[in-house]
């Protein structure tokens, strides 16, 4: 009986770890080998019907989007704090209604055929309430947003 538990509980974990890890098509592993052929580690996730591969990249958490057929769609860098922020976008939050908000995170979005933006994710203290800002990298503010009972605020149905 004990080995016949053993089996069961091998089988189940066997199935467990083959659902949990998503399977990845290999032209989509490739298309992401030739983009960024130094990293070694990467998970991936599904978000609507893209592949997101989610490694460090120049020290910095980076997600990058890519089709079915392996296109690169979306790429978003991490920065989590304004210093790497264009200067023109730093000039415009900093002299714009939100500048006396809490800036909770800072997110670099980059695309193939768009123009990159700046997405600065605020808060007011003491309040559960959290806002998106879109800058383009020129400093225009495209779009403010109250994100505060949203989720996946920056995933494919926001940009793709």
């Amino acid at each position: 009986m004990d080995k016949f538990r053993f089996i069961l509980l091998y089988i189940l974990l066997q199935v467990n770890l083959n659902v949990s890890a998503e399977y990845v098509p290999t032209l989509v592993q490739d298309s992401l080998k030739a983009l960024y052929p130094s990293i070694e580690v990467i998970g991936w996730s599904t978000d609507d019907n893209y592949y997101v591969a989610n490694f460090q990249h120049d020290g910095f958490s980076t997600k990058v989007w890519l089709d079915t057929r392996g296109h690169w769609m979306m790429k978003q860098t991490d920065w989590q704090v304004m210093d790497e922020v264009p200067e023109a976008v730093y000039h415009t939050f900093t002299f714009g209604p939100y500048s006396t908000d809490e800036v909770l995170d800072v997110t670099y979005i980059e695309f193939p055929q768009q123009k990159a933006q700046v997405v600065i994710l605020i808060g007011e203290d003491n309040a559960p309430t959290q806002y998106q800002l879109f800058y383009l990298t020129n400093g225009e503010l495209t779009n403010a947003r109250n994100v505060t009972d949203m989720s996946n605020i920056l995933g494919a149905s926001t940009f793709l």
